[in-house]
């Protein structure tokens, strides 16, 4: 029986206390990996997700980090690779959006939403990367968005920023695979969780929603998760480079 084996990985994840971040640490520690994630203000939800990994057998902390200060995230990273003995799976997660047409977004929004989107994808890579490269393998995951293909929803600087992202790994595959870490880049799309109920908070635009996914249904952040645990095992040890949409056919379906 084929099974995702993460036993005595050690992941570092951004955003993870909530969303498709927990989904994430959630399926790196059900393989079996020890897992350090940031999170930005919620200190109730980052202990849940503390309680639950743990729950998992992970070796597991949690650090309070904005995601665009290069202190808060070298020390954040410094101090789980301390704590885990090094990281070699990292999980770019961290995003922001919010509905603002080019029309009515300010220059200092558009520039506030390339920071946190794309800055800090920057960010954390540069501070994990000596880790990686010291590890006997390293796997880098790159959290994007269907908006990549589509141009997605709310506001420009969004599917801006994460094009952005895939264009960075394209760069690092020039360097990455010769020092055995792989790189590849997984887009959601509407995945259910506490942000996308804000935006459509009534079970009539949810099921609307739905309707537009050719397989009848939202995706969660366990579907995501799922993808990240086996990107970093060794039945997706020849896959690196790439943009895998994770939609349940909605971006193409869309289309027609």
């Amino acid at each position: 029986m084929l099974s995702i084996d993460l036993s005595g990985r050690k992941a570092f994840v951004t955003g993870g206390a909530r969303g498709i971040g927990a989904g994430i640490c959630d399926a790196l520690a059900k393989g079996g990996a020890d897992v350090c994630f940031t999170y930005h203000s919620n200190q109730s939800a980052a202990k849940g997700k503390i309680t639950d990994l743990e729950n998992e057998g992970a070796k597991c902390m949690a650090f309070q980090a904005d995601a665009v200060s290069e202190q808060a995230m070298a020390s954040a990273v410094e101090q789980a690779a301390g704590y885990m003995g090094g990281i070699d799976i990292l999980v770019v997660n961290v995003g922001k959006n919010w509905e603002a047409p080019v029309a009515k977004l300010s220059f200092d929004d558009w520039k506030n939403g390339i920071e946190i989107n794309l800055h800090s994808v920057y960010l954390a890579i540069k501070q994990a990367y000596p880790f990686l490269e010291a590890a006997d393998r390293g796997d880098i995951i790159l959290v994007g968005s269907s908006g990549v293909y589509d141009g997605g929803g709310g506001a420009p600087f969004y599917a801006a920023a994460k094009a952005g992202m895939v264009g960075l790994m394209r760069y690092l595959m020039r360097e990455t695979p010769q020092k055995n870490i792989r790189v590849n880049t997984i887009h959601p799309c509407v995945v259910d969780t506490d942000l996308l109920r804000s935006r459509y908070d009534t079970p009539q635009k949810i099921e609307s929603l739905a309707a537009q996914v050719p397989l009848g249904r939202l995706s969660t952040p366990a579907d995501l998760g799922n993808l990240a645990a086996f990107l970093c095992s060794d039945l997706g040890s020849f896959i690196t480079g790439q943009s895998i949409l994770v939609d349940g056919g909605r971006t193409i379906w869309k289309k027609r």
